[in-house]
């Protein structure tokens, strides 16, 4: 999808996503089998790519100066719906899961709409996107039959992948999955611990959660004056991956829940902040306008492997120990400090450190 954005523009890209999104909602709403079921969940996967697909419009629109800010706003609005959507959800699964689907649908095609009208189609970006596939564009105008029939071609994924520079990004692919790893390890068996080591109920879980969703989202809002004060992205980044590190070490040691709040407000700021840092970071190191969308699109992919491999390897570790993904954990985000000190992510100290080599 970054790839297929980078070809035919964000601006329709985006429209086709939230649309086909909203329709496969609507599909799981009309469940009625395991066939309708897998047939909603597989437009899904295919479409539900709205985020990255903003992100590198934000990254095309906005100056470098100001891009942080933006996705730092951007990811605050997101989180007020991570909070806000669970409730409404909830309280509409209640009366029927197909409601709650509808709605959901509902929702996309109607973000759908407002991208097509309201928001604005820069021609001359667009041309700047579109410059290396001209001579693809004058053999097929249609955008969709390209989808369909060009990009599921085993081959030309193929030559997708032979397009990112991967000896100048593996390091970078390589630090996103290793810091990526270390959160969803820690996220995903996070209540588990509550339950075993804390002895936490229900009601205090649900506070817990819903205190670092305000957080995260007081924390985007912030993030573009701390931005600021930096000269470098990549400094940016090593530090808040060694922050991450530490916060992580502190929570896995924690004996209170007292202390336990105090890390993860911590810990929820600097995610915040990596998020924001490590975007702008990619962006910075895509080689252009014309590669972000294929760039964020591969960091994506990278991301989902690490949500498919780290329950499996806390599963493994929490047989061992009730802190052991969140040990685990500590070992990946220190792994991603150990290569952005090995491997500089600066551009200029970059290119000396590969001089030097």
């Amino acid at each position: 999808m970054g790839q297929w954005s980078d070809r035919v523009g964000r601006h329709f890209s985006l429209f086709v996503c939230l649309f086909l999104s909203g329709c496969g909602y609507c599909i799981l709403g009309l469940y009625s089998s395991l066939a309708v079921l897998f047939a909603g969940r597989f437009i899904l996967g295919c479409f539900k790519h709205s985020q990255t697909i903003t992100k590198a419009y934000l990254a095309d629109i906005g100056a470098d100066h100001e891009r942080s800010a933006l996705l730092g706003n951007f990811n605050s609005f997101s989180n007020i719906g991570f909070v806000v959507g669970p409730i409404i959800g909830g309280h509409l699964a209640e009366i029927s899961f197909s409601l709650a689907a509808f709605a959901a649908g509902t929702v996309f095609i109607g973000n759908s709409v407002l991208i097509w009208w309201a928001v604005s189609h820069d021609p001359s970006a667009e041309r700047t996107l579109h410059q290396t596939d001209i001579a693809l564009k004058k053999e097929d105008n249609s955008v969709l039959p390209k989808l369909e029939s060009d990009e599921v071609r085993s081959g030309h994924v193929i030559t997708l992948f032979k397009d990112i520079d991967w000896e100048e990004l593996w390091d970078l692919f390589l630090i996103k999955f290793f810091s990526g790893f270390s959160m969803i390890l820690f996220r995903g068996n996070f209540t588990l611990v509550l339950k075993e080591k804390f002895e936490a109920g229900p009601k205090t879980i649900g506070y817990i959660t819903s205190y670092m969703g305000a957080v995260a989202t007081l924390s985007g809002f912030l993030i573009g004056k701390v931005t600021d004060r930096y000269r470098s992205t990549a400094q940016l980044v090593l530090h808040v991956a060694i922050l991450q590190a530490i916060t992580l070490l502190c929570l896995a040691l924690s004996t209170s829940v007292h202390l336990l709040f105090i890390y993860l407000t911590l810990l929820t700021f600097v995610t915040s902040l990596s998020r924001v840092a490590g975007t702008s970071l990619t962006v910075s190191r895509s080689g252009g306008n014309t590669k972000v969308g294929s760039v964020m699109g591969l960091n994506q992919s990278v991301m989902s492997v690490a949500r498919m491999a780290a329950p499996f390897v806390a599963g493994i570790a929490q047989e061992f120990s009730v802190d052991g993904a969140s040990l685990l954990s500590v070992t990946a985000a220190t792994v991603s400090v150990i290569i952005m000190l090995l491997r500089p992510q600066d551009p200029q100290v970059r290119q000396k450190f590969i001089r030097s080599e």
